[in-house]
């Protein structure tokens, strides 16, 4: 399945998550601060969990914002006003580093090192059930 195949109206939250990752190659490649730009690895990563994790999960997949660090990093939010409540898909600009997803839930948080698309799944089906 393509992302094309996948993407239904513009409106649909794996449509605008797609756009604001496509978004960020489109940004100035730097400005005062740093890498404006994420780099071709932390993207691929970014888009390879964020499809994967679409044709599991479907339409219930939850819209993301996006933005890159300093270096070139891609940083993926997921959250919720009530209960407050957030998922964070970290995608390092440097391909030897491993992606990690943080996860809070009012005052509890925990890291998870390894970031797997069944990770990242069974974290914003959590997001979805709170």
């Amino acid at each position: 399945m393509t992302v094309a195949q996948s993407a239904k109206p513009s409106s649909s939250d794996i449509a605008v998550t797609l756009k604001r990752l496509i978004a960020l190659l489109e940004e100035d490649e730097t400005d005062e601060y740093g890498i404006l730009q994420p780099s071709q690895s932390a993207f691929k990563l970014a888009m390879r969990l964020v499809v994967e994790a679409y044709e599991i999960m479907g339409d219930s997949f939850p819209r993301a914002s996006a933005s890159t660090d300093e270096q070139g990093s891609i940083r993926l939010t997921w959250s919720k006003l009530e209960p407050e409540c957030e998922v964070r898909l970290i995608c390092p600009a440097d391909a030897n580093q491993q992606a990690y997803l943080y996860h809070e839930f009012g005052e509890n948080y925990a890291v998870e090192k390894s970031v797997t698309t069944p990770i990242l799944v069974q974290w914003l089906e959590w997001l979805n059930q709170v």
